[in-house]
């Protein structure tokens, strides 16, 4: 039994505190984990750690997410494909030792409350992923919903060799709130959970069978590792070539040999702001707080914060969800309507749809304190003990650096310097320079960037210890 969990995403549906950068799976939203972490955690004892594999972007492993992945077993996407071709690729490295184990595939951004139901179901789905079914879960719907996928089960249908397993007869896309009053009106509707049981073997050949061109990429990558390429490497070069789908358009629904397991379970694919509400906690007047917040006759609320203090009087029905860098406003029932922010940030190029103000990085992370001002920009970095930065130079900026904890050690070209806590140093344009913290503190420092150009794009690496180009 293996676990592959997705953990792709976009970091739009719970913007501002997801960012492309670091979407919703790397939050902790419900905790003190995040929800990567906990979806992982809730397999066990079914599937250890050892036994699960994280298919994320690239990015995220040098990135903010570093912290987060860099224990796990990891299969590094470099481009965005659905997950049809994700679940391709994992099932075929699962057999690349001759193995055919059964898969357990879950989306990263999900919570289940009931840990104790969800096992019960997992039994059930592998119990019929080794008689040669393609397994679904159907979550029980608790009220009409517009926000998931829909599937129908065939309740008639004889279902005692499939130990409490229904066979499938549609899936439906989201529906309008009146479609989704009838679906459950009639019983026997499920919400799409987006979570899958089968054997390797058999998801491949399903694939083969309705979706060829991706079976022609993963038998290239297959070739390619078998003759000694690093698999990885091999993943860098070809998956971009796959075709982009859902798992669901491209195998479930034209399927014939596919079954749904029924769960109530606490389930919830936190995928919008309304949804985190009504997981949290409240107080006695309904109201869900997090953070530095004061809310004085405030009912029905989600008030979130992040950075600084909120302070609200007589709200109602309102949400407000605040970082360094931003503030989400909106009423109950609209937060789905984010992603409409995201696009408007996306078209017009902001970073607030990228990154935070504070960027984690695998050796530590760095806070914009300015970004505003024309010709210079001011940071905040801290490296953790033993860390270091790349060797890298810059083509449209100096940096100066002022120590104001632990201690530097500064390489510039073929200088290598020590700058202790009150002491500076200056980097210019085009000097080859690496920033190390070779103490048992952490290294904190502010840096001055000035120049025409300032983001991030600005740095050619000539070594780097995270394999970042």
């Amino acid at each position: 039994m293996k676990g592959i969990i997705l953990a792709g995403g976009s970091g739009t549906r719970l913007w501002p505190m997801s960012r492309q950068q670091l979407p919703k799976q790397f939050l902790k939203l419900s905790g003190e984990s995040s929800l990567l972490a906990a979806t992982i955690s809730r397999l066990s004892p079914m599937i250890e750690q050892d036994d699960v594999w994280v298919v994320t972007n690239e990015a995220h492993a040098t990135g903010e997410a570093f912290s987060e992945l860099d224990h796990l077993h990891t299969i590094l996407e470099p481009c965005a494909r659905d997950t049809a071709p994700a679940i391709a690729l994992a099932a075929a490295l699962l057999q690349k030792d001759g193995d055919d184990p059964v898969m357990l595939v879950l989306p990263a951004d999900h919570i289940i409350q009931d840990i104790p139901a969800f096992h019960q179901g997992l039994k059930q789905a592998i119990a019929a992923a080794e008689q040669g079914k393609i397994v679904t879960f159907g979550i029980v719907p608790e009220h009409a919903d517009t926000g998931f996928g829909y599937i129908q089960a065939d309740r008639q249908a004889d279902i005692s060799d499939l130990v409490e397993a229904m066979p499938v007869k549609r899936f439906t896309e989201k529906p309008d709130l009146n479609t989704a009053r009838s679906f459950l009106e009639q019983g026997d509707y499920f919400w799409n959970s987006g979570m899958f049981v089968w054997k390797a073997s058999l998801i491949l050949a399903e694939i083969e069978k309705y979706q060829p061109e991706i079976t022609q990429v993963v038998q290239a990558m297959k070739l390619a590792w078998e003759s000694g390429e690093p698999w990885q490497e091999v993943v860098r070069h070809q998956f971009q070539d796959m075709p982009s789908i859902s798992i669901d358009y491209a195998v479930l629904e034209p399927s014939d040999n596919v079954v749904m397991v029924p769960v109530s379970m606490g389930w919830s694919d936190v995928g919008s702001w309304d949804a985190v509400y009504d997981i949290s906690k409240k107080d006695a007047d309904n109201n869900a707080i997090s953070g530095h917040v004061i809310a004085v006759d405030c009912k029905n609320t989600l008030l979130r914060s992040e950075s600084r203090l909120i302070a609200a009087v007589g709200l109602q029905d309102v949400m407000a969800v605040e970082t360094a860098d931003a503030i989400l406003l909106c009423h109950k029932g609209e937060s789905q309507r984010v992603r409409e922010i995201v696009k408007v940030l996306k078209d017009s190029n902001s970073i607030e749809h990228h990154e935070h103000m504070t960027v984690l990085r695998p050796w530590g992370s760095y806070t914009v304190l300015d970004n505003k001002a024309e010709g210079y920009k001011l940071k905040r970095i801290e490296v953790k003990p033993g860390a270091s930065l790349s060797l890298q130079s810059h083509q449209h900026r100096s940096e100066h650096w002022v120590v104001v904890s632990g201690t530097a050690t500064v390489t510039r070209d073929d200088e290598v310097i020590t700058v202790s806590k009150n002491e500076s140093t200056y980097i210019p344009i085009g000097v080859k320079h690496r920033l190390e913290n070779k103490g048992k503190i952490p290294l904190q420092m502010i840096e001055v960037q000035v120049g025409d150009y300032l983001e991030e794009d600005d740095i050619e690496r000539f070594d780097d210890v995270y394999g970042r180009e």
